[in-house]
């Protein structure tokens, strides 16, 4: 049976495995179910919104590309306060048409929203387009590529930083029939900078289908390419100032149908790149890799602690702040491809949490497109069904991050409990539950453990400026060889749960 105990806004979940055994769950094992729900004010049947997300700055942008304003499948895009959920503005771009598809990608930096048009017919049918906006819905400018044509689908992938836009046109032909490329441009000016293809592409290599630019590097996934398999896929790395390559990625186990680099994402100096074709867990559950910027080094392999056959854990990431956010949108929880996202550490690749939306169906596809900034997660569910079938949905979580060094904790020595994306300058607490028979005494805390409820330990912290809390305390030795939860708390928020055996 599961118990939920709540104190202050603290839950921790107690699973009993038998009469007498109770075990503390690993890291993850938590499923988390959203803060907000966002509907657009006048959705429709087949509007797929949800089917592109992305956050900055607590505003939250959402393509909706089958939307009808301007024609059929025109397409339209929407704007959200992050923290009420309420809609902001409707994008629509000025030049408007029937089957365009505007909002099948979409990106937002420092007040500037990009949305990709990938079937937009200026440059020749289905030559594709990408437009700017401010986040008062204002379009100010129009991409087009120097050399766009028919069929390059430009704008199947979107990203801004820093006043530079990058566009993905992965059936560009440059290198062979449908080989792909992709273009840098002043996010300002709307002026073309450089146009990015591989060293080593070829035809079928679909490269563009992904695309992330972060602190002057663009990477770039081209999930067809066959160097360790066919469709196996690979990702490049790129100078955004010069458009020279830096480095091609591929995984250490990479193979035939893995799609590596059907998503790709990176922050920091940390690149993540979904596969999700890969067979980690079993056939088509899906993988996210994660490299070194810098060096193009792989740095860990991520699989979701519940991965199933046929989950395609990849579809989607996105990385913020030390936090990977990964959907899996053929995942089953809630119905047949419901959907699922999930957390992890970038730093040590371990799982945080499971994502899932409270009102979760069949065929809803949540987590086919994710994003995340600042603690909060946006994730779309482009066949939810609110306003009609397949209208769409998205869901918000804002997601408060606790960690523990070391992992495990060590008796008779500090453990350091830190919480990142907290409401800042607000009393923070830590509550943990001893998992055992009866209760225990542990000192120094004076603090009398049992299974009924939460304790507190170290007493309030206050959140610095940037969210975060953090507590040094000693592990008394009498704990050694104990199951312990944490969780960090303030009113009626609450992070994840995180467990140790202390050592």
């Amino acid at each position: 049976m599961n118990r939920m105990i709540r104190r202050s806004g603290c839950s921790l979940i107690v699973v009993s495995m038998a009469v007498v055994a109770l075990v503390a769950p690993a890291w993850g094992q938590q499923v988390i179910t959203e803060d907000l729900k966002l509907l657009p004010s006048d959705g429709a049947a087949a509007d797929l919104f949800g089917y592109a997300i992305a956050i900055d700055n607590g505003i939250i942008a959402v393509g909706a590309q089958q939307d009808d304003d301007n024609g059929s499948s025109s397409g339209s895009a929407y704007l959200f306060d992050a923290s009420t959920g309420a809609q902001v503005a409707k994008l629509l771009p000025k030049d408007g048409a029937a089957y365009d598809w505007f909002g099948w990608s979409v990106a937002i930096d420092n007040g500037v929203v990009a949305v990709g048009a990938l079937l937009d017919d200026d440059n020749g049918a289905g030559s594709g387009s990408a437009y700017l906006f401010d986040t008062t819905g204002a379009q100010f400018v129009k991409l087009l590529p120097s050399d766009g044509a028919a069929g390059d689908q430009f704008g199947i992938s979107i990203s801004i930083d820093n006043g530079v836009a990058a566009v993905g046109a992965h059936l560009d032909q440059g290198m062979g029939f449908q080989s792909g490329s992709a273009y840098l441009f002043n996010a300002s000016t709307g002026a073309q900078i450089a146009k990015l293809l591989p060293g080593d592409g070829g035809a079928g290599d679909a490269f563009g289908r992904s695309i992330a630019i972060n602190n002057g590097i663009v990477a770039v996934g081209a999930y067809l390419d066959d160097d360790n398999g066919n469709n196996s896929g690979s990702a490049y790395l790129f100078d955004a100032s010069t458009g020279a390559q830096i480095a091609k990625l591929l995984p250490s186990d990479g193979a035939s149908e893995d799609q590596f680099g059907i998503s790709i994402a990176i922050d920091n100096g940390i690149v993540a790149v979904g596969a999700r074709g890969d067979d980690g867990r079993s056939v088509d559950s899906g993988s996210v890799y994660l490299f070194d910027a810098s060096t193009g080094a792989q740095i860990a392999k991520l699989l979701a602690r519940d991965g199933a056959a046929g989950d395609q854990f990849g579809i989607s990431v996105s990385i913020d702040a030390g936090v990977v956010a990964v959907g899996a949108y053929f995942d089953n929880d809630t119905g047949n491809n419901s959907g699922s996202a999930y957390l992890f550490d970038a730093s040590t690749g371990t799982q945080i949490a499971k994502l899932l939306p409270s009102d979760g169906a069949a065929d809803d596809q949540f987590g086919f497109s994710i994003a995340i900034d600042n603690g909060v997660v946006g994730v779309g569910t482009f066949q939810d069904d609110d306003n009609g079938t397949n209208s769409g949905a998205a869901q918000v979580y804002d997601i408060a991050i606790l960690a523990i060094s070391p992992d495990p904790l060590l008796a008779g020595q500090d453990g350091v409990f830190t919480v990142r994306f907290t409401n800042p300058n607000t009393n923070t607490f830590l509550a943990y539950t001893l998992v055992g028979l009866g209760s225990t005494y542990i000192a120094p805390l004076n603090i009398t453990l049992d299974l009924d409820q939460p304790s507190q330990a170290g007493g309030m912290v206050t959140s610095d400026g940037t969210g975060t809390a953090q507590w040094v305390l000693p592990i008394p030795q009498a704990a050694a060889g104990r199951d312990v939860w944490f969780q960090a708390c303030q009113f009626e928020s609450k992070s994840n749960v995180v467990s140790t055996r202390i050592q």
